[in-house]
């Protein structure tokens, strides 16, 4: 039997709540739905558009914080007392807001009350450790107290619970480590490999204007556990400091590593270090250039050992002349024999092989020797002055005049003093 509609259970229910229930229950649900829209918008906004935030919500803590802390970094030479009013109606709001204690701290200090920015710094910090703002204080704090440790515990603490603060603390950092004292206190971090040592050694071997503090860092702290990051940060760190002229510092961080030998300082041989480039700029190093350059084959190599001896191969395009390969030394004042050996070379008319050394006395060097070739052998004797205790051993390679240009394989390079 069909029901009448006077009957149906949803107009029943209706009759029986009342239709001013029904609107009353209406508008709490709409009230709901606006206030979880606010509180959405207000997650979003109120750290980084706080006025905003509070004109959706008044009273709101944390964009109370937020917009004291734009105000002061906006006027901090001279903070305004809105700071202290919206710091303090933060807290009022929510007791536990370290922000707003170290805003206070901030204000108060500014003011010339020392004692009381400390008391209301060391509140927000045992409230938060998480709070940049207050671990930079403290930072200061104890570096105007000579403590270094301590310091070091508050980057260390500010870096593992915000990461982005490396912005604002690497380049105070690499700033610091000039100081004994503070590559000391750093030393731990580093040995353990702390998670922001290795960004901090890239950002300081990238960034740093005193290069030489930052090969002392790694070769006092013996660097980073990870023997593969480690050994990519020494290279790069290498190729900085050879590029500067920082020669006899290139060559103190060279002997710091596994491998290194103080022959090959000296020495034009091929080595398996060589193939892979291993030693970075205090290896032969070739040019990274498509009109002429070269590489290595036969040897050692990363999947293991190989019958065949290591050959040097480099190449020009025809009507191109320019430096293909190098190799830093530090060869003693005094006379020696120069040697070059070839299994093969091709050349069309004009190509050429020109070894020359340059003396690193300045940018650049000045040519205190060169020989020109294009046979299967060359020697020559080079004369190395009293003031000349760095050298480039340059090959510049020449394609010539035809089309073909020049392809030439090395089988041996030696420099030996001359008795």
């Amino acid at each position: 039997m069909a029901r009448s509609k006077n009957t149906h259970p949803a107009i029943l229910a209706l009759k029986k709540l009342g239709f001013g229930k029904l609107l009353l229950l209406t508008l709490i649900g709409l009230a709901g739905a606006a206030m979880a829209l606010v509180l959405a918008l207000t997650g979003v906004t109120r750290t980084k558009n706080p006025q905003v935030a509070l004109m959706l919500m008044p009273g709101e803590s944390t964009a109370l914080a937020a917009r004291a802390d734009m105000l002061f970094f906006e006027k901090s030479a001279k903070p305004p007392a809105e700071i202290k009013s919206l710091a303090m109606a933060a807290l009022r709001q929510q007791a536990i807001n370290p922000k707003a204690l170290r805003l206070l701290g901030y204000h108060a200090e500014a003011n010339g009350d020392k004692a009381q920015a400390a008391r209301f710094i060391h509140l927000a910090e045992r409230q938060s450790r998480r709070e940049t703002g207050t671990q930079l204080w403290l930072i200061e704090e104890a570096a105007q107290a000579n403590d270094t440790k301590k310091a070091l515990s508050h980057f260390d603490i500010a870096l593992r619970t915000k990461p982005d603060a490396q912005s604002i603390l690497f380049p105070r950092l690499t700033i610091a480590i000039d100081d004994a004292d503070v590559r000391s206190a750093l030393l731990p971090y580093i040995r353990t490999q702390n998670a922001w040592a290795e960004l901090f050694l890239i950002h300081a071997i990238t960034n740093s204007k005193n290069l030489p503090v930052v090969a002392d860092l790694m070769i006092e702290s013996g660097g980073l556990p990870d023997k593969d990051a480690n050994h990519e940060q020494q290279v790069a760190l290498l190729g900085r400091l050879v590029d500067g002229g920082l020669f006899n510092d290139a060559k103190r961080l060279y002997l710091s590593m596994a491998g290194a030998k103080m022959q090959h300082l000296s020495s034009t041989a091929f080595a398996p270090s060589d193939f892979v480039a291993h030693f970075g700029p205090l290896g032969w190093q070739f040019m990274d250039d498509t009109e002429a350059g070269g590489g290595f084959s036969g040897g050692a190599s990363s999947g293991g050992a190989s019958s065949k001896a290591m050959e040097m191969s480099v190449f020009a395009n025809a009507a191109s002349t320019r430096p293909a390969v190098r190799k830093l030394l530090f060869l003693k004042p005094g006379s020696y024999n120069f040697a070059a050996k070839l299994s093969s070379i091709v050349q069309d008319q004009g190509g050429f092989l020109r070894w020359q050394m340059r003396c690193m006395r300045e940018s650049g060097g000045s040519v205190i020797w060169s020989i020109d070739s294009a046979a299967k052998s060359v020697s020559s004797t080079i004369a190395v002055p009293g003031d000349c205790p760095v050298q480039f051993l340059d090959l510049i390679v020449s394609g010539g005049q035809g089309q073909a240009g020049l392809e030439a394989t090395l089988t041996s390079i030696s420099i030996t003093p001359r008795f």
